[in-house]
């Protein structure tokens, strides 16, 4: 009976809704996603796709505007195959073209995406590298002979327009990009010219006072690999300090969309994502 009671008085009396206010992802947000399939454009494959096929693909890391979460990571992202080509005999390429349509925000409604590189800075690197960094691109372009896309590959989209979302007022603040303290690595894209050939990519290094020792990278993509060296070349004040690695040996551990490589110094160790498209 007291079951019963407790039911209907829930119906009798008003929910109780959370405090929420209005937050706007602005236009171009970046939104980094994830391949959660293999996707490849040779028709005897199991996951061979077709143009108009969907991918199943999520969100790859939380987006973040204003101190709240407005986007979060694991969440399935809609896309789809725009346009693609099997490789074909005497040397014909095969290509594919994955357009990101959209993701839901934290209440549910859909934010419409546009797929490719927005953000100034980054660029688009294929088999060579020949894009301005300025440039955007409406779409996830790769080439190959017959293109093979493995689960965990990275790729970006960016938010089409501004739009509104409601959020949680008591929601937990966030650690924006959480970063080790002792610790942090950032990719210089104004010194990045992907017009040419790639040599070093050049790096910002930032170490406690009196802690900056030798420095390597020593994974790829969550994979340990043979330590490649990072040489500092200069100290910029405010414990910060100029670097660069080697870019061909560090290439060599990429694999197809964005890549990520981890440099340990010490005992501390900073992973960051280079936001150029292979």
């Amino acid at each position: 009976m007291r079951k019963v009671l407790c039911f209907y008085l829930s119906l009798l009396l008003p929910a109780v809704a959370m405090p929420a206010e209005t937050v706007t992802i602005p236009f171009g947000t970046t939104v980094f996603c994830e391949l959660d399939r293999q996707v490849t454009t040779r028709q005897k494959e199991v996951y061979a796709v077709q143009t108009g096929d969907i991918v199943q693909a999520h969100v790859w890391r939380d987006v973040w505007v204003d101190g709240h979460r407005v986007i979060a990571a694991g969440t399935p992202v809609y896309a789809k195959v725009e346009r693609m080509k099997k490789a074909r005999m005497a040397g014909q390429k095969g290509f594919l073209e994955i357009e990101v349509l959209s993701a839901p925000a934290v209440d549910k409604q859909h934010v419409a995406l546009d797929g490719g590189y927005d953000r100034s800075g980054k660029g688009r690197m294929g088999v060579t590298i020949g894009l301005a960094v300025a440039l955007a691109w409406p779409f996830v372009f790769i080439k190959g002979k017959n293109v093979f896309l493995e689960p965990g590959t990275i790729f970006d989209a960016v938010v089409r327009a501004p739009t509104d979302v409601e959020v949680a007022v008591d929601a937990p603040g966030p650690v924006q990009d959480p970063e080790e303290p002792g610790f942090v690595v950032k990719i210089v894209y104004e010194k990045l010219d992907l017009e040419k050939k790639i040599k070093e990519l050049p790096l910002m290094l930032r170490a406690e006072e009196g802690s900056l020792t030798r420095a390597n990278v020593v994974s790829v993509n969550g994979n340990e690999i043979n330590p490649i060296q990072v040489t500092v070349l200069g100290d910029e004040g405010e414990d910060t300090y100029r670097a660069v690695v080697d870019f061909r040996l560090l290439s060599n551990h990429f694999g197809r969309g964005m890549n990520r490589f981890e440099i340990e110094m010490g005992e501390h160790r900073a992973e960051v994502l280079l936001e150029v498209e292979f």
